[in-house]
């Protein structure tokens, strides 16, 4: 009898375990803390502590594309409504045969090489992007999105992609717009 009741407990632990290690996400694994947009430029200062299976891929040649989504908010007659938007494609990449790391505008086709990984992830946090045509007039608040294209990753890693906390990075910040 004593038997089954240990064994009947440490199933019960285990599955509580289970379920509470399993509800708890990485705090502040991605993330956008702030955002401006001056003369035509986004400038974004993300904070990323990528997982080392994340930086594993990166360092094996796969390649990591962010979508950056910016839009200008007015009010409207059901809520806020979009002015203006624009999408903007970046790429984070490491070249292992010349040892570089990358992190190239995709719409633009501008790329900036890097000897180590810490400043590629450094100019990815402090990442501006020039918005042509951008023309926000009557805009109260702005909104940006910064997300990794999981569509991108080789089918591989697709599937460990959805899974995966560590791969759902993803952020999102709110400014009020500028008068003047």
């Amino acid at each position: 009898m004593d038997f089954f009741m240990r064994f009947w407990k440490s199933i019960i632990s285990g599955i509580c375990y289970t379920a509470l290690t399993s509800c708890t996400a990485v705090p502040g694994a991605f993330a956008v803390r702030s955002a401006t947009i001056d003369a035509g430029t986004l400038s974004t200062h993300l904070q990323w502590q990528p997982d080392a299976d994340v930086l594993a891929a990166l360092d094996h040649g796969i390649a990591l594309n962010f979508v950056v989504t910016v839009q200008a908010l007015a009010p409207g007659r059901f809520g806020p409504q979009s002015v203006a938007m624009q999408r903007r494609r970046v790429e984070l990449r490491y070249y292992p045969l010349s040892r570089q790391y990358q992190l190239r505008d995709l719409d633009r086709g501008v790329a900036r090489s890097y000897a180590a990984r810490a400043l590629v992830l450094a100019a990815l946090d402090d990442l501006r992007l020039p918005l042509s045509d951008w023309n926000a007039h009557g805009a109260q608040r702005y909104r940006v999105n910064v997300a990794l294209d999981r569509d991108t990753l080789p089918g591989a890693l697709r599937l460990p992609a959805l899974l995966r906390q560590a791969w759902r990075l993803s952020g999102e910040y709110t400014w009020p717009a500028r008068a003047g």
